[in-house]
């Protein structure tokens, strides 16, 4: 594990957006999987200012870990996000972009088809956020760490963090969602997570100094050969002392 620990949201951006850029600039044909929320917010903007400047993506596959079952143009909808974001922001699209489909009709069929555009494309980088209660991706608490892609009920402590992030009603709100399983998050080359604020200081904690479970389901990556862990002072402040010194140089 590559521990950053940096000082505020700001940083936190800038610091992981290094591991996406870096293969954009590097690799003949990148992939790049992405996830969206508050947490990555900050670095898509710093993604469009490259792409629109110096970072070619003319042959890079751009990817998603997860999508809200739902209206595909749902508010709260990944689409939605990479759209208002991402895409709609470029001056240049990538070669190829894909994620689950919202509004799929057939639930298993989407499964299926978005696993063989996985299979397809071997991600150069995973970017995960991470949930309050340990979650990664719509992989919930109890979920089986040899678990594939599948469509996941919401803990209710899910289900408030969508409400409060996008002002909608609880019957509004979606409750199930597709996602990738441990196994197509773990095959990327690089697993990246971010976490910001004191809201997600326990889970940090439960993650880096509780032993793995699947009780906190972000302890799983710590197996991951290359995982990089990005984190601001106020969600690195339950750490202890000894953890702390784990952290890279910045």
């Amino acid at each position: 594990m590559k521990l950053f620990i940096v000082q505020n949201y700001k940083e936190m951006s800038a610091v992981s957006s290094k591991f996406i850029l870096s293969p954009l600039l590097e690799n003949k044909k990148p992939v790049i999987s992405l996830t969206t929320g508050a947490s990555p917010a900050g670095l898509f903007d710093i993604l469009v200012e490259a792409i629109n400047s110096t970072h070619d993506v003319s042959n890079a596959v751009f990817l998603n870990v997860d999508e809200y079952v739902g209206p595909r143009n749902a508010v709260y909808t990944v689409n939605t996000f990479m759209q208002k974001r991402l895409y709609s922001r470029l001056n240049k699209l990538p070669k190829y972009m894909d994620m689950f489909c919202a509004d799929a009709e057939d639930k298993e069929a989407e499964i299926k088809r978005y696993t063989q555009v996985l299979d397809t494309y071997p991600r150069d980088v995973q970017l995960l956020g991470l949930g309050t209660n340990g979650h990664i991706g719509a992989c919930e608490p109890g979920t089986p760490f040899d678990q594939t892609a599948f469509c996941a009920k919401h803990k209710e402590s899910t289900i408030q963090s969508t409400i409060n992030l996008y002002g909608i009603t609880r019957d509004e709100a979606p409750t199930e969602m597709y996602t990738m399983g441990f196994k197509e998050i773990m095959s990327a080359k690089t697993v990246l997570l971010i976490a910001s604020g004191s809201s997600k200081a326990e889970a940090v904690r439960r993650m880096l100094e509780e032993p793995t479970s699947i009780d906190c389901p972000a302890s799983y990556l710590l197996n991951h050969e290359n995982f990089v862990f990005v984190i601001d002072a106020d969600a690195a402040a339950l750490l202890s002392p000894e953890t702390k010194l784990c952290a890279q140089p910045l």
